[in-house]
């Protein structure tokens, strides 16, 4: 009976181990699929965010290239009318140096047929009349050669100094009409 028992009891450890030892490979199992399932969770979470982060960032690159796009347009533009605006003020520039070159050869050329007309006439003046007037037409000439310095630098002046330019011209010519008309009485 004793060997029964013994018997018995080592049945009863060795049934005890064994499911013990299932038990374990259970267990071990059950882990083991746990990790698993939680390594690909794990994988598809990244796999998401990692899709997420390329969207958003695909995003943000688009935004920032019609960003830089629109910049690039409106720079275009501005250029554009800046351009435009030069042009204009160019062509303002140029009417203005032309009208005046006009303006002034029209004065000198009326001046010159004046110069003319006395020098003939002094040709018939008495000599005190001739020696009076060859003095004052030396500040006629100085006067001319003046006007002439500055109608050659009508197209060379800066455009701020255009406006100072043509009323120095304004001027030069005033002094000129003024110098004839003293060489003219002179006679």
């Amino acid at each position: 009976m004793n060997r029964n028992l013994i018997v018995c009891a080592c049945t009863s450890l060795l049934l005890g181990g064994v499911a013990c030892e299932n038990s374990a490979k259970v267990d071990q199992a059950k882990a083991e699929q746990a990790q698993r399932e939680s390594d690909q969770n794990t994988a598809r979470a990244e796999q998401e965010a990692a899709e997420k982060r390329a969207k958003a960032q695909r995003e943000a690159d688009d935004k920032s290239a019609q960003a830089n796009a629109e910049a690039r347009k409106d720079i275009a533009q501005g250029q554009a009318k800046a351009n435009e605006n030069i042009r204009e003020v160019n062509q303002d520039l140029l009417k203005a140096r032309s009208d005046l070159q006009v303006r002034a050869q029209k004065s000198v050329g009326d001046l010159d047929n004046k110069i003319d007309k006395i020098k003939a006439d002094a040709q018939k003046a008495p000599a005190k009349g001739q020696t009076d007037f060859v003095a004052a037409m030396r500040d006629v000439d100085v006067k001319r050669s003046t006007l002439d310095s500055d109608l050659r630098s009508i197209n060379s002046e800066p455009p701020q100094q255009l406006d100072s330019l043509k009323a120095k011209v304004d001027k030069d010519l005033d002094e000129l009409k003024k110098s004839i008309d003293t060489a003219q009485n002179k006679l």
